[in-house]
């Protein structure tokens, strides 16, 4: 059973198999992730090669045939990409990444992948995933961009999300103690008053003032 996460990737070590069109978007979402980017193949996009001159990934120009030359590279990654149309270098790529436990992202297999790449998108620190895990991408983006646009149009919702996230500021830098900050949010998020304030939004200053009284009536 997959399990939905958003997992920190700055500083992970990621290597794609396959310079094609699908490599390519892989290795471009992670290496904008802050991720340390190896590609593998035989043959390279135009994009790959620019990135690679600039020095911000590596190109391993070698056939992922050679086990010796797979499983090496494959030992040094974090995560591994497969994105390539042979099915025998594919097959060869899940089987030596389970054996050193390595995760690995199939995008040729929505069955065989252990890692989903889901279409995603942000709006006011709001982050959304969606995935049919294989069963329709069309369908996949059709859905985020419906779930998107919802989001755009509910004003109440985005105001709310302004708030919020400048009053969990506020009480980081003023309330050190874990739990309190917690029982804090419980109780704002109950508190019919500062949920008015949030709704309308620019008022932001006013909801403040009255977290920080709070905050100061429960300290």
């Amino acid at each position: 059973m997959r399990v939905p996460l958003f997992i920190e990737f700055n500083g992970r070590n990621v290597l794609v198999i396959g310079g094609g069109a699908v490599g390519t978007r892989r290795a471009v979402k992670f290496l904008l992730a802050g991720a340390n980017v190896r590609v593998l193949s035989l043959e390279f996009s135009n994009e790959l090669i620019h990135y690679a001159e600039q020095g911000k990934l590596e190109l391993i120009n070698g056939d992922a045939h050679d086990l010796e030359l797979l499983r090496r590279n494959i030992e040094w990654a974090d995560l591994v990409v497969i994105a390539t149309n042979d099915s025998v270098i594919n097959e060869r790529v899940r089987k030596t990444a389970r054996e050193l436990r390595k995760l690995f992202n199939d995008a040729t297999n929505a069955e065989e992948t252990e890692v989903v790449v889901p279409f995603e998108g942000e709006i006011n620190g709001i982050r959304i995933a969606i995935t049919t895990e294989g069963l329709s991408g069309v369908i996949a983006r059709r859905t985020l961009d419906k779930v998107m646009n919802f989001l755009r149009e509910d004003e109440e919702l985005m105001n709310m999300a302004r708030v919020w996230y400048a009053v969990k500021s506020r009480l980081k830098e003023t309330v050190s103690d874990v739990r309190t900050r917690l029982s804090l949010y419980m109780e704002l998020d109950n508190d019919e008053k500062f949920n008015e304030l949030a709704r309308r939004g620019g008022l932001v200053d006013e909801a403040l003032n009255y977290v920080m009284n709070k905050a100061l009536s429960s300290g």
